[in-house]
């Protein structure tokens, strides 16, 4: 009989991006989405980076949020409006559910993407409870 352990990225993903609804109507998971149909004028990406380190009870990691907001004319950055949303992202932490914890937001990287969007990168700390995760296979 061995064990598997259990990860929780997309039950993670699922309730950041639900819980960051109301600063962007356009919200995604992992990558934001090839460009079709109407244009954004502003987006979030939640996603979690490759290596999550594994400490028996509980996974720790680190969230990533990109704010992206279209530039004004000339390439200028709408700081305003990425001021905005990155006060609604800091105002939703700390994330607490019964199987993560989100904490400590910190914008660590700007910059322009070269699509016409400046994008803010927050990370957090994330802790997953993982002390029911074993499954045992027969």
């Amino acid at each position: 009989m061995s064990h598997v352990r259990k990860y929780y990225i997309s039950e993670v993903l699922e309730e950041v991006c639900q819980r960051l609804g109301g600063i962007s109507e356009h919200v995604f998971p992992e990558h934001r989405p090839a460009a079709a149909g109407k244009q954004m004028d502003d987006f979030i990406v939640v996603s979690l980076p490759v290596s999550i380190e594994d400490q028996n009870a509980y996974q720790k990691t680190t969230l990533r949020i990109e704010i992206a907001v279209r530039n004004r004319s000339q390439g200028v950055a709408h700081t305003k409006k990425l001021q905005e949303m990155l006060d609604g992202v800091a105002g939703k932490f700390p994330i607490v559910t019964e199987r993560f914890s989100a904490f400590q937001p910190l914008l660590v990287l700007k910059g322009d993407d070269g699509l016409g969007f400046t994008i803010w990168n927050i990370q957090a700390k994330l802790i997953v409870n993982t002390t029911d995760s074993y499954e045992q296979e027969n």
